[in-house]
């Protein structure tokens, strides 16, 4: 049975660092990281969970598609 607090720790195993040094997420990745812990969002589903819970990430898609390229804003933290 899935567990609430796997969403969090799934959400801290996908995040990476791009070539420029910031913190960066992809929807993709943060799907595929929740999925080995059993739980099955969409797209939909894991952009919303990172707008609310996630506040100090900042969307910058540049292709207008549902997977979202989430950057850490500066003095930001992983809630």
């Amino acid at each position: 049975m899935p567990r609430s607090y796997e969403i969090r720790a799934a959400f801290v195993e996908a995040i990476q660092q791009n070539q420029e040094g910031y913190i960066c997420i992809r929807t993709s990745d943060f799907i595929a990281s929740l999925r080995k812990k059993n739980w099955h969002f969409t797209q939909d589903d894991a952009n919303a969970w990172i707008k609310q819970y996630q506040p100090d990430f900042a969307d910058k898609t540049t292709d207008g598609s549902e997977n979202r390229y989430w950057i850490l804003r500066n003095m930001g933290r992983v809630f």
